[in-house]
């Protein structure tokens, strides 16, 4: 790892190929530039998923699109870059593509790691169980092996317009929610009331971030913790950066 490679950077939530998108290309464009912008200082890049609105890995098929992504996530993998990818509850269905591809790290559960001196809890932030009992049940039957083995039974001419509509359909109802609901407080935040009783048993961590929210969220949970909600690349434009000393939740060329 080069000497200069001093930062590590979170973000989440850019849902590329999202119909919802005004302007798709111009998201995938912008958050191409904010890569190109991170590739001479990265140490390692945490995507906590959604990244993709959808993805499904058949054997030898994926979605089309993503050019301009895939391609500069590959660069920063080929510049040394370690490279992480949460999966979401839109790209559930992340297998082993881009794991062979950029020799990313694929993640299918929150994680617990030591990063420049401080003890980090990851994730997408779906994973909790401080979620409704439905969302629950649903995200287990489409993280279920068999379940995902019946559906690529199934020719990729079917599922993925089943599965784009879906996506389609439970984002835009969202959108308007993310809109106009913002941070529900400390007594009402499901993130914060798990990260809150996490730390009982955990009192060793100092950063928990998340994705999935929506909400850009900077909180201190105690004297030695803190939360933070990355935002989303949909409306904020948002990351996390982190360089050993100062975890600063920011925005990129917000217009």
């Amino acid at each position: 790892m080069a000497a200069d490679r001093k930062k590590i950077y979170f973000i989440s939530d850019a849902h590329l190929g999202a119909r919802y998108h005004q302007e798709p290309l111009e998201i995938e464009k912008k958050l191409v530039r904010w890569m190109d912008s991170i590739k001479e200082d990265a140490q390692a890049l945490y995507i906590l998923g959604d990244i993709f609105d959808f993805w499904f890995e058949y054997k030898h098929v994926v979605p089309k699109g993503h050019i301009r992504f895939l391609g500069k996530l590959a660069e920063l993998a080929d510049r040394g870059v370690e490279i992480h990818l949460f999966i979401g509850n839109h790209d559930m269905w992340m297998f082993d593509y881009l794991e062979k591809e950029t020799g990313a790290f694929i993640h299918r559960d929150t994680i617990t790691v030591d990063l420049l001196g401080k003890r980090f809890f990851l994730g997408h932030g779906d994973e909790v169980n401080f979620r409704k009992r439905s969302f629950r049940l649903l995200r287990a039957v489409f993280r279920n092996r068999w379940c995902q083995r019946m559906y690529a039974s199934v020719h990729p001419w079917w599922t993925f317009p089943v599965a784009m509509g879906w996506s389609h359909s439970s984002r835009k109802s969202g959108l308007k929610k993310y809109e106009t609901v913002e941070y529900q407080g400390e007594d009402n935040e499901y993130l914060v009331l798990f990260a809150k009783e996490y730390l009982k048993e955990h009192p060793d961590i100092n950063f928990f971030i998340f994705g999935h929210r929506h909400i850009m969220l900077d909180l201190m949970l105690s004297r030695t913790s803190r939360l933070l909600i990355s935002g989303d690349w949909m409306q904020y434009f948002s990351y996390v950066e982190w360089d050993g000393n100062n975890l600063t939740l920011k925005q990129f060329e917000v217009d």
